[in-house]
Formats: C-alpha cells, structure tokens, sequence
C-alpha cells in the first residue's frame, strides 16, 4: 500500500489543499493560546470538532486538558477518559472521543500519530465494542502500533517519494515527517473511499 501512495504521490498530495498546511501550522505554533476562544474556535473548525455536536462541557474539559497538557503531557488513556467522562450528550449517552484525544496529545508533540477513521480504515483495524476500559486499552495498544510503524516507516523510507512531493508541492515549515505519514494515509484513504479506482485515478500494480 505505501508502494501505491508512492507512485501516485501526485494524485494524493493533490487533494490536501495548501490550507491544511497553513491552518494546522497555525495552530502547532499558537498551542500556548488554547485558552482564548479564538485559537478554540479555530481548533474546533480545523479538527472538524463541531460536526460531533459535543457539549460546552466537552469543550471546557477539552481546552482545559490541552492547555495542562503543553507542560505536563499525560497519558493517552487518561486523556481518552477525561474526555469520555465529560462526552454525554442530553439524553445522557457518553462517546469515547478517542480521535480527538490523540489530536490533543499531537499538538503537544507534533511525533505523536493521530488516530482515526482513515487511518484505522488503511490498516484493517476494527475498533474494539466490548466495555470503556477494554475499548480505551485497545485503541491505545493500536496507537504504540502506529507509534512503532511510522517509525519504520520513516526509517526505512518507504514513503519517501510521496514524502517528497508532500514537501515540494505544499511547503510545510512545522510538519514532523509522522505528520505528513499521517496526512498521506488521510488522503489515500480519502481518494479510495470517493471512488479513486474505478475512476482510474488509482490503480493496483
């Protein structure tokens, strides 16, 4: 698969558009301002959090532990608990917002992978349905995975084509290489789930 992004590297960095780059630097550099409702109101448009219609106690609790977590990073699991315990909607039903507690831990160290939808999708991975603990467990355990992989993958350069164009054609001055892994995997993931291949715009070699 990481043969396929690399020979159509072009097609791939093509989707991400030059904002993507900019918004997200804009963010990585401003962290210490996670307070102030600007830099939230654009967090939330960038990470595409409002489509989750979270509550305002979500978000408190959220901006909160980002801002603590700048100078005393916490685990992923205690992250995925605190935002789950204050997930509950009106009815009353909690959601693990595990996604959005590995962005948080991203935008403290930029080298930590992200975890979602497109990414659990590229590697086969089935999001565990058994109880909190044991869901928080494997999703953690699935994401030192992707922790020790885009170590590999990096190391032995097997993204280094598509690595390339990312850094040519879009110009990032603040993406960790595990960064751009991850937005080639979003893309790729992207593009095949619009239809890339019988479209011809990807094709299996």
């Amino acid at each position: 698969m990481y043969d396929l992004i690399n020979q159509f590297a072009q097609t791939v960095v093509g989707t991400i558009p030059p904002e993507h780059v900019t918004d997200y630097e804009r963010l990585l550099q401003n962290v210490g301002q996670a307070s102030t409702p600007d830099y939230q109101r654009r967090y939330r448009r960038f990470l595409a959090m409002n489509a989750a219609q979270l509550s305002p106690v979500f978000y408190v609790a959220y901006f909160g532990a980002l801002n603590a977590a700048i100078n005393h990073p916490p685990t992923l699991s205690s992250v995925a608990q605190t935002l789950h315990a204050a997930s509950a909607r009106q009815n009353g039903q909690k959601s693990l917002q595990f996604s959005f507690a590995t962005k948080l831990l991203h935008m403290t160290n930029p080298h930590s992978p992200i975890y979602d939808s497109q990414v659990a999708a590229f590697y086969f991975f089935q999001e565990p349905s058994t109880d909190l603990q044991q869901r928080i467990n494997g999703l953690v355990g699935f994401h030192g995975f992707l922790t020790q992989e885009y170590a590999r993958v990096l190391n032995g350069e097997l993204l280094a084509s598509a690595i390339q164009e990312f850094r040519l054609r879009l110009n990032p001055q603040h993406f960790a290489d595990e960064k751009i892994v991850d937005s080639l995997i979003w893309a790729f993931v992207g593009l095949l789930r619009k239809g890339a291949l019988p479209k011809g715009q990807i094709a299996y070699r």
